[in-house]
């Protein structure tokens, strides 16, 4: 096996990787060499291959099983998705959120590849919620914990789901606890009026994402980044004006709880 080099990106999470031949990774060397750090860092940065879209889906398919996702698809298969965008384009989800919080079973990873950025601008952020839930204030933890929350998925059409979820998640591999909750899918919490769920949601999520808790990523063409949504908020910043296009795949998990 070849070298690796971890270096830390931010003080609560992230890490760049480097060292790895990633078309020809098999699965127990992902299990053995990534997994680990994934739990570690949360978020992983590895550099400078460019897959494209069916290697991507075999790099993917190393780490789970792949959901698809009611967004853009590549021509070549339908588990991985085009994320493209320039100028003005206000169609960009500029929010915070873990992905596909509305899906029975929401993907525990995501990984995204950079191949056309703009000159400036356009990094994502993430926000570790392993922090956020360990450092919430009293009152507000004990609104959250055992709390249900509805996620709808009506962004991406009339049909998309509407499940309820758990407003705070357990890790399935690490046991850790994880806010839950998010602006773009959360819509209120099940028990509560429209104004209280309201409250709370926008109380957790402000908490969530203090600057403390962040790391910002901006990328380099060739970058892959994956990140694990059971313990992450991502952010894309939508601060640019030229085109920017990247792959994205998604990991198949189960029942939140």
């Amino acid at each position: 096996m070849s070298a690796l080099t971890v270096t830390k990106a931010g003080p609560k999470l992230g890490a760049r990787v480097e060292g790895l031949d990633l078309r020809t990774m098999q699965p127990d060397e992902v299990r053995e060499r990534l997994v680990p750090l994934l739990h570690e860092y949360h978020v992983l940065v590895l550099p400078g291959e460019i897959l494209e879209a069916q290697e991507l889906e075999r790099f993917a398919r190393s780490w789970g099983e792949l959901l698809e996702h009611p967004a853009s698809r590549v021509e070549q298969t339908p588990f991985v998705q085009l994320i493209f965008s320039e100028g003005n384009d206000e169609s960009r989800l500029g929010q915070w959120h873990s992905d596909m919080t509305w899906h029975e079973t929401p993907p525990i990873i995501t990984m995204l590849q950079a191949h056309v950025l703009p000159l400036e601008g356009g990094g994502t952020g993430f926000a570790n919620q392993h922090v956020a839930y360990e450092t919430l204030p009293e009152d507000l933890r004990s609104q959250l914990d055992g709390a249900k929350a509805w996620n709808s998925g009506k962004n991406f059409g009339p049909n998309m789901p509407v499940t309820l979820q758990p407003a705070v998640r357990t890790h399935d591999e690490t046991g850790r606890k994880a806010l839950f909750v998010n602006p773009a899918f959360t819509t209120e919490i099940e028990g509560l009026d429209e104004a209280a769920s309201r409250d709370v949601i926008l109380r957790a999520v402000q908490h969530g994402t203090r600057p403390e808790f962040t790391y910002r990523h901006q990328w380099e063409v060739g970058d892959l980044v994956i990140w694990d949504n059971r313990s992450v908020m991502h952010y894309p910043i939508r601060d640019y004006s030229e085109r920017r296009s990247l792959l994205r795949a998604v990991v198949a998990g189960g029942v939140p709880v």
